[in-house]
């Protein structure tokens, strides 16, 4: 079918301004769905398919990201005092408990697996953990989001 001068013209502009586009055998918009049709062949699909699904290995990291073992000092102990305080024991204030606890504690990031991040967890002093939970287990006992 042939086409009429109008989008003949938009072809060519097209073409003009997206040069890389007019090469490429994978783009429909260089040319006309029937000409790409009877362009395509089988082995190229295919060897594109092939190195689409392929997985790439990434290979395992020596050091994991560090993190912040002041999570893991206040995850042991958060379910104790909040039994000790008498306070609502959901996810949801259990959260907002350790969130509160954790942005009054000052950030301790080491790097380890996960034998070494618990050690030293519980070297830190359990006073000052302690101290922050008491005070955000009343914080949110007093001001119940449920």
């Amino acid at each position: 079918m042939a086409k009429n001068k109008k989008e003949l013209d938009k072809d060519m502009m097209f073409q003009k301004i997206m040069p890389a586009l007019a090469g490429n055998p994978f783009s429909t918009i260089a040319s006309s769905p029937a000409s790409f049709e009877a362009e395509e062949s089988s082995s190229d699909i295919s060897s594109l398919r092939t190195r689409l699904s392929s997985v790439r290995s990434i290979p395992p990291t020596e050091h994991p990201m560090p993190k912040n073992v002041m999570e893991l000092a206040v995850d042991t102990v958060i379910d104790s005092v909040i039994q000790k305080f008498n306070c609502c024991p959901c996810n949801h204030c259990r959260k907002s408990i350790a969130a509160i606890a954790l942005n009054a504690l000052p950030p301790k990031y080491h790097s380890g697996n996960e034998d070494e991040l618990q050690s030293i967890a519980q070297e830190i002093q359990a006073k000052d953990v302690y101290n922050v939970l008491i005070k955000a287990v009343l914080y949110v006992r007093s001001h119940p989001s449920h």
